[in-house]
C-alpha cells in the first residue's frame, strides 16, 4: 500500500488510531506502528513526538491500519476455522463498559520506550559503568 493520492501523508482510514508504516528508504521493510490523531491531523511517533502529515509522507511509506483486538481475534478465529472446521464460534461483541474500554485508544506496545525514559536509562548505565570502572581501578591500585 501507499499514501492515498488525495490526502498525501494521511491514513486511508482516519478513524483508526494506529497504523503501520515503514521508513521511506526501505519501503515494506521493518514495519513501525505510529498513532494518528484525527482531530489535530498529525502523527504521534513511538517516542511521544508529533509530526505533520506532509513530513510523514516524506519520511515513511504507508503499509496499512493496525488490527484492533476484535479484528485480530476474528482473523485468528477464521484461520482456526479453516484449519479445523469444528472450532467453537468466536466470542460475542463486547457491550457496555467492555465496549467502551475496547473503543479507547490502545496503549503503546510494551517494547516501546519513550525518549525521556531512554535518556534516563542511558545515563544510569553510563553512571554505573563509570563508578564500576573507578572502583576496579582503585582496587587494582591504578591511581598510585
Amino acid at each position: 500500500m501507499s499514501w492515498p493520492e488525495a490526502r498525501l501523508g494521511e491514513p486511508t482510514d482516519p478513524n483508526r488510531p494506529w497504523h503501520w508504516v515503514s521508513r521511506a528508504e526501505e519501503p515494506g521493510g521493518h514495519p513501525l506502528p505510529i498513532g494518528w490523531n484525527p482531530h489535530l491531523r498529525h502523527w504521534v511517533l513511538w517516542d511521544g513526538s508529533t509530526i505533520s502529515a506532509e513530513e510523514a509522507a516524506r519520511r515513511f511509506a504507508y503499509i496499512g491500519p493496525c488490527l484492533t483486538p476484535a479484528e485480530t481475534q476474528a482473523a485468528v478465529a477464521d484461520a482456526v476455522a479453516v484449519a479445523a472446521p469444528a472450532a467453537p464460534p468466536p466470542e460475542q461483541e463486547p457491550r457496555g463498559l467492555a465496549a467502551l474500554a475496547a473503543s479507547a485508544l490502545p496503549e503503546p506496545p510494551p517494547a516501546m520506550v519513550y525518549r525521556k525514559d531512554a535518556i534516563r536509562n542511558h545515563l544510569l548505565i553510563f553512571a554505573g559503568t563509570l563508578f564500576g570502572t573507578l572502583f576496579l581501578a582503585e582496587k587494582l591500585n591504578l591511581f598510585r
